[in-house]
């Protein structure tokens, strides 16, 4: 527990199995978290957390009375901010329902499934994860909405391979953020768009399809060998680092995590670096940890532009702070100044 954290995080566990409430409460009651309330379903919920307000919530989907999307939405009509982690068994088919409860305003999820017999491993992601929410900001995750509306026009991708990329990453509170800033970047941008979002191997082909729908641009998961065009963007697949080979094509990379996770941001950007040179453009948006300062240093090394979200409307401030504290940032902006930001460097480049 941090010197500054002197109380403990209070947990409220939201789940209908009275086994499952009692299996995660016992996981996560270590020194600096307890659990102060235990509900059975969202309506339950509601009401405790009206007379005692918990420092973040362990939230299940699927449940009676009330399930885990409605109980957000009710959350949120009534301003209450607390910061949630969706923790459910789900199938890649219900990687939909979660995209949409991080849409909602869910800070981070959870998967029971993937970690049934590994106990421990389920305690560390939890424990993690709830200590990422404590220090998080809902209030931006609900700030940065935008309507999911599908746009007139379609983008279509440039023939043959870009001259210029844009590197994006993000980790906590980041998949509403993306969705905001590709939506908002001009139809003609003349670069190759590559994202690195933390996220599992189950839920990235959905990310993409999502984002594909609400931007108006081809999103896709990126596959061995693809070329980088213009006007499309490519998602590096959960459990692979994206990296670029000389000849400009993608190589999915599935050597040992770096910082924790794969994909890395900082495996992009840095081969990004040596394969465009001055070309690129790093992006670094909300998130928790260092994943991205070493690469957007390379970037700016190189000649490249590199832009990263500002605190005040970042849900998690860590991996922007990380660029900032290696003098890598070139830009550092709000959220809403971000995409025209991404337009002009490109412009520039192009000149």
């Amino acid at each position: 527990m941090s010197e500054l954290q002197l109380k403990p995080i209070n947990v409220c566990v939201v789940n209908d199995s009275s086994l499952m409430r009692k299996y995660l409460v016992d996981l996560i009651s270590v020194e600096g978290i307890k659990v102060c309330i235990t509900a059975t379903d969202g309506e339950n919920a509601l009401s405790k957390i009206l007379t005692k307000k918990p420092d973040v919530i362990l939230l299940d989907l699927e449940m009676p009375k009330m399930d885990g999307l409605t109980f957000i939405e009710e959350m949120t009509k009534k301003g209450i901010l607390i910061p949630t982690i969706i923790v459910s068994s789900f199938s890649q088919e219900g990687s939909k329902l979660v995209l949409d409860a991080l849409e909602k305003g869910a800070v981070d999820f959870v998967t029971i499934e993937q970690d049934n017999n590994n106990s421990k491993h389920l305690q560390y992601a939890l424990l993690s994860k709830i200590k990422i929410a404590y220090k998080s900001d809902p209030i931006q995750l609900i700030t940065n909405r935008i309507c999911s509306l599908k746009p007139n026009k379609k983008r279509i991708p440039g023939i043959g391979s870009a001259e210029r990329v844009v590197v994006m990453g993000s980790s906590t509170g980041g998949p509403s953020t993306v969705q905001k800033v590709l939506s908002e970047l001009p139809e003609n941008i003349n670069a190759g768009i590559l994202l690195v979002q933390h996220m599992p191997k189950e839920f990235t082909e959905q990310f993409a399809t999502r984002l594909s729908n609400n931007t108006g641009f081809n999103v896709r998961e990126a596959k061995e060998g693809d070329i980088i065009r213009n006007h499309e963007i490519l998602i590096a697949p959960g459990d692979y680092h994206m990296v670029i080979q000389p000849n400009k094509k993608i190589h999915l990379d599935s050597s040992e995590k770096r910082f924790g996770v794969r994909p890395s941001v900082n495996m992009t950007m840095v081969s990004a670096s040596e394969v465009f040179g001055s070309n690129v453009i790093g992006v670094v948006l909300t998130g928790m940890g260092h994943d991205g300062g070493f690469g957007m240093k390379s970037i700016k090394n190189r000649g490249g532009r590199t832009i990263v979200q500002n605190k005040e409307t970042s849900v998690i401030f860590g991996m922007p702070k990380a660029v900032i504290d290696l003098n890598a940032a070139d830009f550092i902006l709000g959220l809403n100044e971000i995409p025209r930001k991404i337009s002009e460097e490109v412009q520039n480049l192009v000149r």
